[in-house]
């Protein structure tokens, strides 16, 4: 199973993610539910990069493994644009989720 938990500041801002584990829909390189999840995560990472000054937030990879998080010093507009693909990947994670729940599960961590 995968667990994505998203962190927040203030019970509202999303501050961060990490995605951990394997779906275990199909074998290692035919599981879409596990390429959905990497594709979506490692698109908020890019953007992000995109968005954001550098150095404004830190990701670690490795296997079955992401998780990235927005530091503190975030201007109003990098925050918002922040905020809007944070939230966009999340509705994509849920989207997931309720469609292969015995494979992926968010966890909100405040």
């Amino acid at each position: 199973m995968v667990e994505v938990k998203f962190f927040y500041r203030n019970n509202e801002e999303i501050s961060g993610f990490q995605i951990e584990g394997h779906a275990g829909f199909a074998k290692t390189g035919k599981d879409i539910v596990c390429s959905a999840i990497s594709v979506l995560a490692q698109t908020a990472v890019i953007g992000l990069g995109e968005y954001l000054q550098e150095g404004s937030f830190k990701y670690f990879i490795s296997d079955g493994y992401l998780k990235c998080i927005l530091q503190n010093d975030l201007t109003a507009e990098e925050k918002n644009a922040a905020q809007i693909i944070l939230k966009t990947m999340y509705l994509g994670i849920k989207s997931i989720e309720e469609g292969y729940a015995s494979h992926v599960r968010i966890i909100k961590e405040v």
